[in-house]
């Protein structure tokens, strides 16, 4: 039952605009895009450096450059979605082109017997996106969104004068607005059941509930870093990241009502649709630090340490409300709609990464990477012009949400001048041991290769990754709607060496 109550919690606070562990997860879990050759290799860059997207990774990578670079990319994002709710399945899908990195490194002699190289570089690279749509639909006959107003109205048991001059919006207030809910020996009842029983002869026998989410946006970070080479045996670096962040999500909800004979003219009260419908945008900033080292242990095996400071993010963001109704005797309300601005805070985790690569002389080399980040670690906090108290959605946050571990491993073979590449990368589950009760890990599996001479290189890599996702489209819904989301990625990359 515990898990089921978890679950029905984030699915409802999600598509307001109250702030909670979805949001948390979304701004803290990246899911690195960069050059085809960082995508076809799983992002496993932390010990072998020379890659600017591996930067994002472990900044003391920029430490191996020995010549000047510029690297521009183009990605191709198919987004997919098949959801199956009450025995109906939908699917939908999104198409998109971006630029996932773009990026100049510039690389300076030092001094032989000490450090023999310098690099400075830029990057910007999109380390999340947020493209997606699903559409659920299914009927039954005993679960009706107007239920989890109800028991809201008479769990809180505002006043009705509030409940009328919206003083409690987003949903309740609306429902009774538009005479889906009306108050009874003290009590709030839902009319599309209060009233078909009252008329003795007419029965509600199907409920029609469609769910529409629609999200758009991304996550990207401009990067600087810095480090050098000492004596081809230790490399060093460090790097201050600037996240930008642009989120909208549209989501529409719909229920119509069938009875067992025709609802007409003269069934007054006799709701037939009720529907309601909302936009989010969210625009966010932020700043962190990353700090690592690479160290050859033999001429072929080197060593690789990062750690990553939590990200420092500013929010603002919009939401607005919608609802209407209509009635068997012609009548349509439209609710009055509510718009909200707010501000606020988030502090995402700290990560830790280590590395270990083998190179086979110049023909081949194998790269692993773990990381391991808290996502209990995530913490809300308030701007001074809007104040508000985190403390339960920061203690939510970390009763539900618990590590993870990352593994990437990528994999690349030189036959001159082409290149051919392997990459698997590993997600952890995001929630607490207690509440895997839906599995939110990722596998994403990607190839790639390209050409590459002393001066150019053109570079492709294909990624896919498939999760399943589940979600209840109100609190009191019965059942739970199953996603299958699946995503492929091509990115092209060209490059120049000087």
């Amino acid at each position: 039952m515990k898990y089921i109550l978890f679950f029905l919690t984030l699915a409802i606070s999600s598509i307001g605009f109250a702030q909670n562990s979805i949001d948390a997860l979304r701004y803290s879990r990246n899911d690195y895009a960069g050059t085809a050759r960082f995508t076809a290799m799983g992002g496993a860059f932390g010990a072998l450096g020379g890659e600017v997207s591996g930067l994002l990774i472990n900044p003391a990578g920029i430490g191996v450059y020995r010549n000047s670079e510029f690297t521009v990319s183009t990605g191709f994002n198919d987004y997919q979605a098949s959801t199956n709710f009450r025995g109906e399945t939908r699917s939908d899908g999104r198409f998109n082109m971006n630029i996932p990195n773009i990026a100049y490194v510039g690389s300076y002699k030092g001094d032989a017997n000490s450090w023999k190289n310098y690099s400075f570089g830029i990057s910007h690279n999109r380390i999340n996106h947020f493209n997606s749509e699903s559409r659920a639909y299914g009927n039954t006959n005993n679960s009706t969104i107007v239920d989890d107003y109800v028991n809201t109205l008479n769990r809180t048991n505002p006043s009705v004068e509030s409940v009328a001059d919206y003083t409690f919006p987003f949903g309740p207030s609306q429902a009774y607005n538009l005479l889906l809910i009306d108050r009874v020996n003290n009590q709030y009842v839902p009319y599309v059941f209060f009233t078909v029983a009252d008329s003795g002869n007419q029965n509600l026998t199907n409920i029609e509930q469609t769910r529409l989410i629609e999200t758009r946006g991304n996550q990207s970070e401009t990067q600087f870093s810095f480090g050098g080479n000492y004596q081809d045996r230790l490399y060093m670096g460090g790097s201050i990241g600037f996240q930008t962040i642009s989120f909208n999500q549209e989501y529409s909800f719909q229920e119509d009502y069938t009875y067992d004979r025709p609802a007409i003219s003269t069934d007054t009260f006799t709701v037939t649709r009720f529907s309601e419908g909302s936009n989010l945008a969210v625009r966010g900033r932020g700043v962190n630090f990353k700090f690592g080292v690479i160290y050859r242990l033999t001429e072929n095996l080197r060593a690789g340490l990062s750690i990553h400071s939590p990200t420092f993010l500013s929010f603002d963001e919009t939401y607005s409300y919608g609802a209407s109704s209509s009635f068997a005797d012609g009548a349509d309300f439209r609710a009055d709609s509510v718009t909200s601005e707010f501000g606020y805070r988030l502090r995402t985790p700290a990560r830790v990464n280590v590395s270990l690569a083998y190179l086979f002389k110049s023909r081949a080399l194998i790269s692993v990477d773990y990381e391991f980040l808290d996502y209990s670690d995530a913490s809300f906090n308030d701007r001074s012009s809007y104040p508000n108290d985190y403390s339960g959605t920061n203690s939510s946050i970390d009763q539900n949400l618990g590590s993870s571990h990352q593994i990437r491993v990528g994999a690349e073979y030189k036959f001159n001048p082409f290149v051919a590449r392997l990459g698997y990368n590993y997600q952890g589950n995001p929630y607490k041991e207690s509440l895997r009760y839906n599995d939110e890990s990722r596998s994403t599996y990607s190839i790639g290769g390209g050409f590459r001479n002393r001066n150019f290189n053109f570079d492709v890599a294909l990624n896919y990754r498939e999760t399943q996702i589940r979600s209840y489209l109100y609190s009191s819904a019965d059942v739970p709607a199953l996603t299958n989301e699946s995503v492929t990625n091509l990115v092209f990359t060209v490059g120049w060496r000087w």
